[in-house]
């Protein structure tokens, strides 16, 4: 979904005091025993800036997500010039997106976040009540997430 008001509707989230500025998403997806699972790795474009963790984020409640290859987000594209502005977690409380949610489902309780998590290669767009859950994992230790 492109976000025609994105500068005015997000502002930056930082999900933890340790994250870094740039990373990708490894996979997304509801876990049994979890609940919805975000694992990003760094992918800051200067090798030397990267973490050696990875992020887990995790929500017991999500109302809806959608995962986006940035190619299809032109809205979002980051010039040479913006360069030193690249962020990956976002926050809306009156994005396009909740917005219309809200419209098709009456039932959204009435404190509701749209996370927007913009990976260099994914973007992911997650409505929930709540924040998630982060942790850190180092990247030797763990891969790739089992569904």
């Amino acid at each position: 979904m492109l976000e025609n008001n994105f500068k005015k509707n997000f502002k930056k989230w930082i999900p933890h005091k340790d994250v870094d500025e740039v990373y990708d998403m490894e996979d997304a997806g509801f876990q049994r025993d979890e609940g919805f699972v975000v694992l990003l790795v760094p992918d800051h474009f200067e090798k030397d800036k990267r973490s050696e963790h990875m992020v887990k984020l995790v929500w017991n409640d999500v109302l809806s997500y959608m995962v986006t290859d940035e190619s299809y987000r032109p809205e979002l594209w980051v010039s040479e010039s913006d360069i030193d502005e690249i962020w990956t977690f976002y926050i809306s409380e009156s994005s396009d997106y909740l917005n219309k949610f809200r419209e098709e489902n009456y039932i959204v309780p009435e404190k509701t976040y749209h996370f927007f998590i913009c990976g260099t290669n994914l973007m992911i767009d997650i409505i929930s009540p709540e924040y998630p859950k982060v942790t850190f994992i180092k990247q030797t230790k763990y891969r790739k997430m089992e569904l």
